[in-house]
């Protein structure tokens, strides 16, 4: 940074800087990057290189270098002229390249980006809490009456206060777009890439263009009938949003999740460093669930497993490492998910260890996720062939509950962790 403030950066250097970036699991860092080299117009052969790996980084950062599509021949475009058939195909690769450009809705983008689940579920919630709820949600009796004619004056007021008084309604709709947008990316402009976005800004709009007649009284036919179908279309919108982010907060803990875990952990590290003679990973019970963001778990997962790792690679053969997941049923009724990691190194953390709040410790971030979920750090015995086993402990999700609503991570009953001989330092009577 220092450099960057006293002259310009070599434009060659941006390759190996997203190359860098990638190798380190950093990709919007690395695409950013990578755009930059190629828009300093490098080498073909350098171009070539660095578009195929963008490409490989992500599909989406790859659009501006896509081929232009090929319009289909046929008579009536032959019988065009050659000038008329050229525009014609630059119109429609600008159409397409504007369509394709435009972003994913919202129900894809959480599909195909678990990492953003967390800034998600907060963005719509504030957005169904403080606009569609204590706004729109709030008049719903009044819209009712107004439809029929038997609105009060009093009714009549409190629509008017909220719908209308203090921050307009299209300013605040046009501020939660801008939250949406700084928090997940200018590639994401909810207001043009998602359908249901689209339509809710027309509703909002169409809201406020009826101030006036709302306000002279008895309003006619059709300002009510106006009013009442828009209030409706932004319901709908709350309902729709209410789908998209319910389940968000639960991930699915299977076999699949704990191989991915072992992979991203094996790949830090070179195969000379770390040996494992043996690590297996036990088959894992179907329709397991816990209350966690799917990005939030997996750093948990990815740090225990790390540690396990790590100690082993310290120590003569042979090295074992075993992964398993169980779930126990509690006092109160709830379920709990334990993953628990053994491994056969002697080295065993203590649990002041396990809860050092030192952020540079890897242990420290998983206690200080699980905090926000309820869970622990739990020190297990190993069982034969391991030295020690470490277990993190979750709250399994109910099926199909409601995620929007629900209490935070952070309300439900905490236990103590539990100490090596299974007794828990501290328990609340349920």
């Amino acid at each position: 940074l220092d450099g960057k403030a006293v002259a310009p950066i070599d434009p060659a250097l941006y390759l190996p800087l997203a190359q860098a970036c990638r190798d380190r699991g950093y990709g919007a860092r690395a695409a950013g990057f990578y755009r930059k080299f190629l828009a300093a117009d490098p080498p073909p052969g350098a171009r070539g290189s660095a578009e195929r790996e963008l490409r490989g980084l992500d599909s989406e950062f790859a659009d501006p270098f896509d081929p232009p599509v090929p319009l289909p021949s046929s008579p009536s475009l032959a019988a065009i002229g050659g000038a008329a058939a050229a525009a014609l195909a630059i119109a429609l690769g600008l159409l397409l390249f504007a369509v394709r450009r435009r972003g994913l809705p919202l129900a894809d983008l959480a599909r195909q980006h678990p990492e953003l689940h967390p800034a998600i579920a907060y963005l719509v919630g504030c957005l169904r809490h403080e606009l569609l709820k204590h706004r729109i949600g709030a008049v719903s009796h009044v819209v009712e009456a107004i439809a029929f004619g038997q609105a009060t004056l009093a009714q009549r007021q409190f629509l008017h206060a909220r719908l209308f008084g203090g921050e307009p309604l299209k300013a605040a709709w046009a501020g939660h777009l801008a939250t949406f947008e700084r928090a997940l990316g200018p590639r994401f402009r909810l207001g043009r890439s998602d359908p249901g976005f689209r339509e809710a800004g027309r509703t909002i709009a169409v809201i406020a263009r009826l101030e006036g007649g709302l306000a002279r009284g008895g309003a006619a036919e059709r300002v009510a009938s106006e009013l009442a179908r828009a209030h409706a279309r932004l319901r709908e919108f709350d309902r729709a949003l209410a789908g998209i982010v319910d389940g968000l907060g639960q991930s699915p803990i299977d076999g699949p999740l704990l191989h991915e875990v072992v992979d991203a952990v094996r790949s830090e590290y070179a195969p000379s460093q770390v040996t494992l003679l043996d690590l297996a990973i036990a088959p894992v019970e179907e329709g397991i669930a816990a209350e966690i963001y799917r990005a939030d778990l997996l750093v948990i997962l990815k740090n225990v497993v790390r540690n396990a790792i790590l100690a082993v690679s310290r120590q003569h053969p042979p090295r074992r490492v075993a992964i398993d997941v169980a779930v126990e049923l509690e006092a109160t009724g709830e379920e709990v998910i334990r993953v628990r990691v053994r491994d056969s190194s002697p080295d065993s953390p203590s649990l002041e260890a396990a809860y050092d709040r030192r952020s540079d410790r890897g242990l420290a971030i998983v206690t200080a996720a699980l905090d926000r979920y309820g869970g622990a750090i739990e020190l297990l015995p190993a069982g034969e062939g391991y030295a020690k086993g470490v277990a993190v402990r979750l709250f399994r999700a109910q099926a199909g509950a409601p995620v929007v609503g629900s209490p935070p991570p952070g309300a439900r009953r905490k236990t103590g962790p539990i100490t090596g001989d299974g007794v828990r330092g501290k328990e609340l009577a349920a």
